[in-house]
């Protein structure tokens, strides 16, 4: 991307180059801290125009995204600034600041743009495809330009397919000059609400509740078989609960546990497949779930609080089989707990900054919303009370420091914001096509007439495109895709609208650990130091019942808290039992080593009990003890010595 400086240039124009070169670095720095400084004050203060609002957070968000790709690229003295990028920095600027500007002059007449809002419409395309292509690669762009074609040649497609066709006057109508394209849903939500716990979540790491994260989960794991992998499950669940990305989860937490596991003597893949799993399954967490919740209360109509209450057994559910496969490793491996030394006391766990800084404020936010207060009020409350507590009552830093730790804490929440608005950007583009050419509808009867009424066969197609629309996005556009174009599919054969968008809501987030494109495996194997591909295989072993879950909550209602206690606890006890005999399946341990034999039938005792139906689950569980049993029975009495009589 830079072109390299000839050793023959001037000291004079060396210098000027990285005088240059210093200045735009600062200016994206500045620009960053003035992203969030923008969102932080229209949060406190009130939103602008919903079109200025989205403008600015979209015009923002390339124009940091431009320059972070370039000084991130190449960071060699005497780098020279790419031109280029240089003018799609100011297009972008100029565009969305006209957006800003002339907004209700654009709504009035969207059917009747000019030759310059062509050109704005354009470029904007252009360059969000760009910005999106260097920052996660293909995937989201190639599906955005499938899309692009769809819309413009929809007459000569066949069959149900076929649509009247969008033309560019109609293209530039309503994705620039109206508020349903480029300033659309996606905008909308990442600026109101996903954009200040993304703040609210990077602020807390800052100021040390990443610490505090760390010191809980070494107290609660650290003293266990395996407590390495265990403090990093605990430790990145919590902070991916408040992190909205598995991938920037893996990448922060796994900084501390991987080094940590591999010093106890876990390999080096294991510690990643560990971290890995576990920043993604945070995204799952209640109350707050990476702000998957208030994505789905907002799509979905459904109050949040509904949503959280659901997603409590599930949740459960996956870290039970995480940890039950951690414990059967450690088991087979002979790991050793974390030494007594590195653990924390109690009160060094959960001390006053703790309580300050990660418990009060997250009770804040679930004590607004059970009052009715809006997600962003709500989250602005905790933000306030974060940002309160490190100013006036924290007394490790004095003032200077904590200024410096806040404008750092703002580069990156600017940081961050920007990669949201870019992705934000091009997953609005597919969305309003969906939207525009009946593509959703479309997509949904194709996997019902695929799948016919074999819902199994309907839930594995689902599963498939949850999978494939994540590839190498965060939890909340994963989400949103998914929820445009299959969920419907799924409300359609009579599945209640909570249930099938939390089935799509654990795939387009089980992507991130989904091969080929698994940004949480590439996240951690790089910390670890190990290929990918080795960390893929012990990734999906201890990721496994995250593809199970979502199968087990379609057809047992209970496990989404519907239902009588009793029925409830019944179910989820019959279902740890199927998750149980997974995890020896898959391990091949239970206290000695697991043959053929045994490994099978726990298998066919998992599936059995996983399956609905109470005869299939009375049949699973009674096969699954009586094998277990019999396994017990007959290594101790291998054990006991010939002459013992």
């Amino acid at each position: 991307m830079f072109q390299q400086t000839d050793h023959s240039q001037p000291a004079e124009e060396k210098r000027k180059t990285r005088q240059l070169e210093g200045f735009y670095a600062k200016l994206i720095k500045y620009a960053a801290i003035g992203f969030t400084l923008f969102q932080l004050y229209t949060a406190f203060f009130g939103l602008l125009p919903h079109m200025a609002q989205r403008s600015i957070f979209i015009g923002l968000g390339l124009f940091i995204m431009i320059g972070r790709n370039k000084f991130i690229a190449d960071t060699k003295p005497g780098s020279k600034i790419p031109i280029y990028d240089l003018i799609l920095m100011a297009i972008v600027l100029v565009a969305t600041l006209y957006v800003t500007f002339t907004y209700p002059d654009l709504i009035r007449r969207r059917l009747h743009p000019t030759q310059l809002e062509y050109f704005f419409t354009l470029a904007l395309l252009v360059i969000g495809f760009d910005v999106a292509r260097r920052s996660i690669g293909w995937p989201l762009p190639i599906l955005a330009t499938i899309f692009l074609i769809y819309a413009f040649y929809g007459p000569y497609f066949p069959g149900v397919w076929s649509h009247r066709g969008m033309g560019l006057q109609m293209f530039v109508g309503r994705m620039y000059l109206g508020d349903s394209g480029y300033w659309g849903m996606m905008a909308s939500i990442s600026t109101r609400i996903i954009a200040i716990f993304y703040i609210f979540g990077l602020i807390v790491v800052g100021v040390g509740g990443g610490d505090s994260f760390i010191k809980i989960a070494l107290r609660l794991a650290g003293r266990f078989r395996g407590g390495a992998a265990k403090v990093a499950t605990v430790g990145s669940s919590l902070m991916g609960m408040i992190s909205g990305s598995g991938m920037a989860n893996a990448a922060a937490t796994g900084s501390l546990t991987i080094p940590m596991m591999k010093r106890l003597n876990y390999k080096p893949e294991f510690a990643a497949g560990v971290e890995a799993v576990s920043s993604t399954g945070g995204q799952i967490m209640p109350p707050i779930m990476g702000a998957g919740a208030f994505m789905m209360a907002e799509i979905t109509g459904i109050p949040y609080l509904s949503i959280v209450v659901a997603a409590i057994i599930p949740a459960f559910l996956f870290y039970f089989g995480d940890m039950l496969v951690i414990d059967l490793r450690s088991r087979k491996d002979g790991i050793a707990p974390v030494p007594a030394e590195e653990i924390p006391t109690w009160k060094e766990s959960f001390n006053i900054e703790a309580l300050l800084q990660l418990i009060i404020p997250v009770g804040l936010i679930v004590g607004f919303l059970m009052r009715g207060a809006s997600v962003q009020y709500s989250g602005t409350m905790a933000l306030a009370w974060v940002l309160a507590v490190f100013l006036l009552i924290n007394r490790k830093y004095n003032i200077k420091e904590k200024m410096k730790i806040l404008i750092d804490s703002f580069e990156k929440s600017g940081n961050s914001l920007a990669n949201l608005a870019a992705l934000a950007f091009v997953a609005q583009v597919v969305v309003s096509l969906i939207t525009a050419t009946g593509g959703g509808p479309k997509f949904s009867q194709l996997i019902v007439s695929i799948g016919g009424e074999n819902l199994v066969l309907v839930l594995l197609l689902s599963m498939g495109a949850c999978i494939v629309l994540g590839m190498g996005m965060p939890t909340t556009a994963a989400y949103i895709m998914s929820a445009s174009l299959v969920a419907p599919a799924l409300v359609n054969l009579g599945i209640p609208t909570i249930t099938a968008h939390m089935f799509v809501f654990y795939f387009a987030i089980m992507s991130t650990i989904t091969p080929p494109v698994c940004t949480g495996i590439y996240a951690a194997s790089t910390i670890a130091d190990v290929d990918w591909v080795k960390t893929v295989p012990d990734a999906i072993k201890l990721g496994l019942v995250g593809f199970i879950v979502p199968f087990m909550i379609i057809y047992n209602p209970s496990l989404l808290l519907d239902g009588s206690p009793g029925r409830i606890i019944l179910v989820v006890a019959i279902k740890m039992v199927g998750i149980t005999a997974l995890a020896f399946t898959t391990i091949g341990y239970i206290h000695k080593p697991l043959n053929f034999f045994y490994r099978l039938i726990f298998f066919i005792g998992a599936i059995i009990t996983i399956t609905p139906g109470w005869l299939s689950s009375i049949l699973g569980v009674a096969l699954v003890g009586v094998t277990l049993a019999f396994f017990v029975i007959t290594q101790k009495k291998s054990q006991i010595p010939a002459n013992a009589n």
